[in-house]
């Protein structure tokens, strides 16, 4: 049996073969072309861009780092600290889930869930939001153990503005976090002085900032930190403030209602229920203020704390009582306490001498006005000592109106009496240190033309003489005036800093000339034989002083004022209390200024002196 062949397989294998070989060739072309590319571009990128782009790492790993400086402190003249720093540290959350979130919201006394950051915020887009402020010193361990491996939660310090002795409230001033956009060259949340010495000196409270270099992952965790330049803190001020002096006027200047609602309710008008006013006092042999108080006042640390309490910082902005206001530097009519400078200026224009007698009457017609004396009473012939020492308003209208030219307007006294002003220190800061110092203001025709429209009248020398119209003067231009008068002349500039750092503050002297044995012996009379003695005679007080009311007619109730200084034979403290709306000058400004001075010269031994 025979068997039939097989036919022959076409050559299909061999053609497939083929085809796969062409297409893996094919293959590794393109894969080495692409090689070829990534090569390229590579080398490309490492030889002309390598640099740029290594720099773009690193930025990505180290981040640059502005570090605040050490605040300086505001120091009272024994060092008592009126203004500090201490370390807060807070809690602060950048999103995202917390594994120990109950063991944390039990340790830190917290509720519901944390609270995620506002990314419209840019504080909070940047740091994150603060789940817990100002953190227990107690507890700063344990949560510091807890959120360890968590990178969307870490400890922020910083520095917190704190005011620990309680006094000196607007003389030492505010602080306030730093918006860029409001403060220039401040990073947010950068401590800058909203008022007082901390405003005035806030460059040399400030220090320098450094720069920290941070080496971060990519969730922005710290790894390291490297100091590229250290801050430098800032410089401490020390201030002139006699703590104890301070204290003693706070509390006599809140202790001010009796005095004010005694006389009001002697007028038959409605109780007071605050006192607006200021108590500056000062050694006028050397000007350094001991004591300068604006009531009501306020506490500082309000506007410092974090997180601010918005209830109590709108109870300080609001309302009529405006507590921020700080009444020793600011400008009101100086009154009767004006006219020991028109003493000096008709006394030094020839027309008015020591012993020239002037009617003291119950009214006095100028031009076809009318106008009146504090008394009902006609007193008869008073020398210049006299008028000052009883405050006599017709006396030094009679010597304005005998003066030549005055009827004409402007010139002859009435640009004397101006000149005299500003002499003394009116019209202008004194520079005792606090940006809110107003300069007051000294009228002249020029002043008139501008807010009247109109030349001088002959009317407003009358006001001027007497210290009313649109004279205004603050509390310590009249402490620098009757400083001045203390020292017979001699005037030495009233300032609240002794010292930044190691350097000195400089204090200007000045002689100024004038008929000064007159109008202190005008100011002693008024307490020995006019209406200062019931208060600070010498049958009630043991030193020896000198002093001058002034009661500012107001639309409301008038404003009282008291000037005065002691010991004669040796001044080592002028007084200068302003009551706003206060009313008699002689029942309410003088009596607190003798409570000051009793409780001051107690302290410092003056009256156990006298007394032995």
């Amino acid at each position: 049996m025979s068997r039939v062949a097989p036919a022959l397989k076409p050559p299909q294998d061999a053609a497939d073969a083929r085809g796969r070989a062409g297409r893996v060739r094919l293959l590794l072309a393109l894969l080495l072309t692409g090689l070829v590319v990534i090569a390229g571009r590579l080398s490309y990128l490492q030889l002309l861009h390598g640099a740029d782009y290594l720099a773009l790492s690193r930025a990505n790993a180290v981040q640059p780092e502005r570090v605040a400086p050490l605040r300086g402190r505001i120091l009272a003249r024994d060092g008592t600290v009126l203004a500090g720093n201490r370390v807060a540290v807070d809690l602060l959350y950048r999103g995202g889930e917390i594994a120990r979130w109950p063991r944390l919201r039990f340790l830190l006394g917290l509720s519901g869930p944390p609270r995620v950051p506002d990314l419209g915020d840019p504080e909070e887009a940047y740091s994150g939001a603060v789940l817990a402020w100002n953190l227990p010193d107690e507890t700063v361990s344990g949560v510091a153990e807890l959120i360890a491996g968590h990178p969307n939660l870490y400890l922020r310090r910083r520095l917190e503005r704190i005011y620990p002795a309680g006094v000196a409230a607007h003389a030492v001033g505010t602080t306030t976090g730093a918006d860029p956009e409001r403060f220039a060259g401040y990073a947010l949340g950068e401590l800058v002085g909203q008022t007082g010495i901390e405003k005035a000196f806030q460059d040399e409270l400030f220090g320098v900032p450094g720069r920290d270099l941070l080496r971060v992952d990519s969730v922005r965790t710290t790894l390291g930190r490297t100091t590229v330049a250290a801050a430098q803190p800032g410089r401490d001020v020390v201030l002139t403030l006699d703590v104890g002096a301070q204290r003693v006027a706070e509390r006599v200047l809140g202790g001010a209602l009796r005095y004010v609602n005694d006389e009001r309710e002697r007028q038959g008008l409605p109780k007071e229920t605050v006192v607006q006013g200021a108590l500056v006092a000062m050694n006028p042999q050397t000007g350094e203020i001991l004591a300068l108080a604006s009531a009501p006042t306020f506490d500082p640390n309000v506007f410092a704390r974090r997180p601010v309490e918005a209830a109590k910082v709108r109870a300080l902005l609001e309302g009529d009582e405006t507590p921020l206001t700080n009444r020793a530097v600011s400008a009101y009519p100086p009154a009767s306490t004006f006219k020991v400078v028109s003493s000096l200026a008709l006394l030094g224009g020839g027309t008015l001498t020591p012993e020239t007698r002037l009617d003291c009457s119950q009214s006095f017609s100028f031009q076809g006005t009318l106008m009146q004396n504090w008394s009902d009473e006609a007193k008869g012939p008073y020398t210049v000592t006299q008028a000052l020492a009883d405050s006599c308003n017709t006396f030094f209208w009679r010597a304005a109106a005998a003066t030549p030219g005055v009827t004409e307007g402007w010139g002859g006294f009435s640009e004397r009496l101006a000149r005299t002003a500003r002499e003394l220190g009116y019209g202008a800061p004194v520079g005792v240190g606090l940006p809110e110092e107003q300069a007051g203001r000294v009228p002249d025709e020029e002043w008139a033309e501008a807010f009247y429209g109109h030349a001088w009248y002959p009317g407003y020398t009358m006001n001027m003489t007497i210290g009313q119209g649109d004279l205004l003067a603050t509390p310590v231009q009249v402490l620098q005036l009757v400083g001045t008068v203390a020292l017979g002349g001699e005037q030495v500039q009233p300032h609240l800093v002794q010292r930044v750092g190691g350097v000195p503050t400089e204090v200007s002297v000045r002689d100024l000339p004038g008929a000064w044995g007159v109008v202190q012996a005008g100011m002693r009379e008024m307490v020995t034989d006019y209406g200062g003695r019931w208060f600070l005679g010498p049958e009630v007080f043991a030193v020896d002083v000198a002093g001058k009311t002034g009661t500012a007619q107001n639309t409301g109730s008038d404003h009282a004022w008291f000037m005065g200084y002691g010991p004669l034979s040796n001044p080592d403290l002028a007084v200068v209390v302003f009551i706003e709306n206060g009313g008699s000058s002689s029942a309410v400004a003088q009596p607190l200024a003798r409570d000051f001075m009793q409780a001051y010269w107690a302290r410092t031994g003056r009256l156990a002196q006298v007394g032995e």
